[in-house]
């Protein structure tokens, strides 16, 4: 049986994939309305996402039942989470962003860069904190925040 091709997930499904897969994390499930606080949206939103989720084959749900993620929906979720994490990393620890913002600038970023950008960012990343390139970040924070 050959499997069905989707097109690439919305911004906003990856959202709902990356939330129920965070919070399935403890306990290998998530609940709808645990994916709704998280992203603070209504349930009918989180149904019709679960339900285009479910139809691409990446979460699986029993009616009024947990929300539980297909083997490809946990590699998915996991690559999502992954570029948020990294991003948010980046923000925080190289450009010196306050965590709460550069939480909201990952979440939109990770929807809009290529695989090879993040590649790209997370080398950069990795230059930048060896011991030898610290000293040059700390003095490039500190020059930023007087230009600002």
């Amino acid at each position: 049986m050959q499997k069905k091709h989707h097109p690439p997930l919305s911004p906003s499904l990856e959202d709902y994939l990356e939330a129920a897969y965070t919070l399935s994390r403890t306990d290998g499930s998530a609940r709808s309305w645990r994916i709704g606080a998280a992203l603070k949206v209504s349930k009918p939103s989180v149904s019709g996402a679960i339900r285009a989720l479910a139809a691409r084959g990446l979460v699986l749900q029993e009616p009024y039942g947990a929300v539980r993620l297909s083997a490809d929906g946990l590699r998915l979720g996991a690559e999502i989470a992954g570029r948020h994490a990294l991003l948010k990393d980046f923000f925080v620890s190289i450009l010196g962003l306050d965590p709460a913002e550069a939480e909201n600038d990952a979440c939109r970023a990770e929807h809009a860069l290529s695989r090879e950008a993040l590649r790209r960012v997370q080398a950069l990343a990795l230059f930048l904190k060896t011991p030898a390139r610290r000293a040059t970040l700390a003095a490039a924070r500190r020059a930023a925040g007087e230009a600002i």
